[in-house]
């Protein structure tokens, strides 16, 4: 009872101080991320410190250079999108005309006319919600961005004391449970690795072959609509079809060729992903059925909005392993 009583405040007082903790979450992910680098540095002999180093001149190298050419490019993107918007709008507003016009001069009954327009009516919510989200996403973003700038250096140290956090963790823990519990936690390990670090390089590469293909195609705004494919692809099985709406939205409003080249192009991408990049990359890792993965990324949707889709397969994944381990010591 005073065991509970105690987890119970601790989650209290976590919550209460959740908007604070953001600086130390980031830090521990990004930590998460780069300690099997650091530890393949290490294990060639480097000393710690200098294998943290190293990685983290090769990521910010990377992403000052990158970061510094494509800033340019995607300013420039954002400018000329700023002017277009008002035209795209009354395109689209005419189109839509259109397709209304073509809509009521059909031969479709009344009810059923009736019960299209209450179905677009709920689509037209979801899509305005869905963007809300989005907004609201980039608003805690730069809310959140002093967490940002100081969630490296919180990393730093995590990763140079990563060993003996593990090491004074574990003592905490009753010496019986020890060897079970670090049985679980490098299952765990291998499916949120697998998952996590997997989807992040699956995503980035997809995100480029996005922004070439588009380039190719002259059609404009292909840096930002490759980043957004990269960022929606994380997202299990629908993260690619919202990702190209952007893209096949512009190609209508330019002409039916471009449209059918544009769907064309993010088709052969995501044949390639599916048959290629992901089972290379992230492999079996996951262990889930594809229904299964559907299914929490409906659930997480639900719960979570856009955070519920990106956290529902880890945490289903994680409860798995967690399933698995506790029938193991119960038998």
């Amino acid at each position: 009872m005073i065991i509970f009583s105690l987890i119970t405040v601790c989650f209290y007082f976590f919550w209460m101080v959740r908007n604070a903790l953001y600086p130390f979450l980031i830090g521990l992910f990004l930590a998460y991320l780069l300690n099997p680098a650091v530890c393949y540095l290490e294990n060639k002999k480097m000393g710690r410190v200098w294998a943290i180093i190293a990685v983290y001149i090769l990521l910010f190298g990377i992403v000052i250079i990158g970061g510094s050419k494509l800033l340019a490019i995607l300013i420039r993107d954002l400018q000329s999108f700023a002017q277009d918007l008002p035209s795209m709008i009354e395109n689209i507003n005419i189109l839509l005309v259109k397709v209304q016009l073509q809509y009521q001069n059909s031969a479709l009954p009344y009810y059923l006319r009736l019960a299209i327009d209450d179905a677009l009516l709920l689509l037209e919510g979801d899509v305005q919600e869905f963007i809300g989200e989005i907004v609201n996403g980039i608003i805690n973003l730069i809310t959140h961005s002093l967490g940002l700038a100081i969630s490296p250096i919180l990393a730093f140290y995590l990763l140079h004391d990563w060993h003996e956090i593990k090491s004074k963790l574990l003592l905490l823990l009753p010496s019986q449970w020890r060897g079970e519990l670090i049985s679980f936690w490098r299952d765990v390990d291998k499916v949120l690795g697998g998952i996590i670090r997997g989807q992040l390089i699956v995503a980035c590469i997809i995100g480029i072959f996005v922004t070439i293909g588009l380039f190719l195609l002259q059609v404009k705004f292909a840096l930002i609509i490759g980043i957004l494919a990269a960022l929606f692809d994380i997202i299990p099985y629908f993260g690619p079809i919202i990702g190209a709406s952007p893209a096949v939205m512009l190609a209508i409003l330019e002409s039916p060729l471009l449209t059918l080249k544009v769907i064309l192009l993010f088709f052969i991408i995501q044949q390639i992903e599916g048959n290629i990049i992901h089972p290379k990359i992230i492999g079996e890792n996951i262990g889930l059925h594809p229904l299964t993965v559907i299914f929490f990324v409906f659930v997480g949707g639900e719960m979570g909005g856009i955070i519920g889709m990106l956290l529902g397969v880890p945490f289903v994944a994680v409860g798995k392993v967690l399933l698995h381990h506790i029938i193991k010591v119960l038998l």
